[in-house]
């Protein structure tokens, strides 16, 4: 157990409080000096205080003693107390576990004699199955027997009319393979037709196509002509091959020379031409347009 302060405490406290006595006892006022019986009157005083302050402080420190003690004597029938508590606990878990244990025993034994039943039984029982397998596999010859021999029989019966069938069938399907074959031939005859005439129209419409586009080529190529003011630089052995981009109008978005004539001012007199004749002439056939989208050309001076 932590020692108390309080001892301490009240030493301190008395020779704190004979101090005060001695500082205040002393005349600070007078010259006059006391009788000698004077001067010894406050320090008996004094001394009887400090006697009186020693003995209740050892008895207040007896009886802190005393309670001290009596701390400790509670403490230790706590403890005596815990340790019995122990015990008794510990005694009824053993006598918990025994009780498992014999049950479990217990268990074990009518486990092992519900097993050896169930064994009997199973003995019984097989020597029971194997009766009755045999007398099964007895009925089941005799069974199998008569049904191989009708089985026999039917099938007999349904491979002649399978024979039967099947002449039958070969027949209708020999002629409805010749039917087909008619049917097929006749058919691709006429595709064939189709597909000549859908060639023929085709190369008809390409041509038809082909010439317009060249027509409107021209057209295109004598606009820019007229719209082409010749740089004084060049000369007529000239050429380029421009690129033009055109909208369904006619309205031209962009033109570059994609084959330089090798002369610049050339060059760009044949794109401000270019820009310069928009809108440029453009068939009215849309699926024809979609040629002059993107249209290539090449521009000579004086070329019609």
């Amino acid at each position: 157990m932590r020692q108390h302060p309080r001892p301490f405490i009240y030493a301190l406290l008395v020779h704190l409080v004979l101090l005060a006595v001695l500082i205040f006892s002393l005349d600070w006022t007078s010259t006059v000096k006391p009788s000698t019986s004077r001067q010894h009157a406050p320090i008996q005083a004094i001394a009887v205080d400090a006697r009186q302050l020693d003995a209740e402080l050892q008895r207040k420190q007896q009886l802190e003693e005393q309670k001290r003690r009596e701390e400790q004597d509670k403490l230790k029938r706590l403890e005596e107390q815990k340790e019995a508590e122990r015990r008794k606990v510990e005694e009824q878990k053993r006598q918990a576990e025994l009780k498992v244990k014999q049950e479990r025993e217990a268990k074990r034994k009518a486990e092992a004699e519900k097993k050896r039943q169930a064994e009997l039984a199973l003995k019984k029982k097989a020597e029971a199955e194997k009766k009755r397998k045999e007398e099964e596999l007895r009925n089941k010859a005799e069974a199998e027997k008569k049904r191989k021999e009708e089985e026999a029989r039917k099938k007999a019966e349904a491979e002649k009319k399978r024979k039967e069938d099947e002449a039958r069938k070969k027949a209708e399907a020999e002629q409805k393979r010749k039917a087909e074959e008619a049917r097929r031939k006749a058919e691709q005859e006429l595709q064939a037709r189709l597909a000549a005439e859908q060639a023929r129209e085709a190369a008809q419409r390409q041509s038809a196509m082909q010439r317009m586009v060249d027509e409107y080529v021209l057209y295109i190529q004598e606009k820019v002509q007229r719209s082409w003011i010749r740089p004084p630089t060049s000369g007529s052995e000239l050429s380029c091959t421009v690129e033009v981009r055109l909208i369904p109008s006619g309205e031209v978005i962009d033109a570059q020379i994609v084959r330089s004539s090798g002369n610049s001012a050339f060059d760009r007199s044949v794109e401000a031409a270019v820009f310069k004749a928009s809108p440029l002439p453009v068939p009215p056939d849309p699926y024809v347009m979609e040629q002059f989208r993107s249209l290539r050309f090449e521009f000579k001076p004086g070329a019609a």
